[in-house]
């Protein structure tokens, strides 16, 4: 951009002078010096100001548009790199961390299996309050804060204090029978809340930072009960976390990918197209 700024004056009393198509060509000369460099953005912005400053200059402008042709194919082919790079160390890591889960399927009517962290008391269990996280083969994170006991709680959401200061809390899920859920059996009442990413994303970011660090976690919405999270829970909310950041990243590099691929093909064909018609005016 420095450069364009320093060729203005020059290009204007080119201008002054008449000599529109020496000027046309001195832009022509820069955007494909800029082309040559890798600079594609601003080689682009040169081309376009071509025909915006001379339209009647149309054998320049002819070469313009071929040579955006040129930047397009070249800008698609390095980011195609980028994202191949970015998606297969993605993909990599998400079929690392994928090892430190088990893939359960609870019931035949269930349509996805989920991912539990190995370890986890996540097998059908509620004898005991917790905090029980899940991923779906699709990806989407739940988290569920059961309370098992003597009493009712009625809760609605929970708040997590980690040891260093740091505080977070979920969305209030009311009582539905369904994302809420309370039951008794025996002696025992159980409720079960289950959150969403967007319901707990930022209990699980907090959990997340550091897995290492001891956390206190408040159910809220009723009576008063506190729960002090494990450290394999921790590390399971984590995991968890991670896997379903993967999930979503390597479905977005890949539609990217897919994007990207398009984008060059269109740009090949045009290339060809323009270099074909140049060929037979020649």
């Amino acid at each position: 951009m420095k450069n364009k700024l320093l060729l203005l004056p020059l290009l204007a009393l080119l201008a002054a002078c008449g000599n529109n198509e020496k000027l046309a060509q001195e832009m022509l000369n820069e955007a494909e010096r800029l082309y040559n460099q890798g600079n594609y953005i601003e080689a682009t912005q040169w081309v376009d100001s071509i025909s915006a400053t001379y339209p009647q200059e149309v054998d320049v402008i002819r070469q313009g548009i071929l040579l955006q042709c040129h930047i397009n194919q070249q800008r698609y082919e390095r980011e195609l790199i980028e994202i191949d790079s970015l998606y297969n160390a993605a993909t990599a890591e998400l079929a690392s961390l994928k090892g430190r889960f088990e893939l359960v399927r609870e019931g035949k009517e269930q349509t996805f299996a989920n991912y539990i962290y190995k370890g986890t008391r996540n097998k059908g269990d509620i004898r005991h309050s917790e905090l029980r996280v899940q991923v779906t083969e699709k990806g989407d994170l739940q988290l569920t804060s059961i309370y098992f006991g003597k009493s009712n709680l009625n809760h609605t959401g929970i708040s997590v204090q980690q040891a260093g200061g740091g505080a977070a809390n979920s969305a209030t899920i009311a009582y539905d029978g369904g994302k809420n859920y309370r039951y008794k059996t025996g002696n025992y009442v159980v409720e079960m809340v289950t959150y969403n990413m967007a319901q707990c994303k930022d209990v699980v970011q907090l959990i997340a930072s550091d897995a290492q660090a001891k956390c206190n976690v408040k159910y809220t919405g009723g009576k008063a009960f506190n729960l002090s999270l494990d450290k394999l829970s921790r590390e399971a909310i984590a995991n968890s976390y991670r896997l379903a950041q993967l999930f979503v990243l390597t479905d977005s590099l890949q539609s990217r990918r897919e994007y990207g691929i398009i984008q060059l093909e269109l740009a090949d064909r045009q290339l060809m197209k323009l270099q074909d018609k140049t060929s037979e005016t020649e």
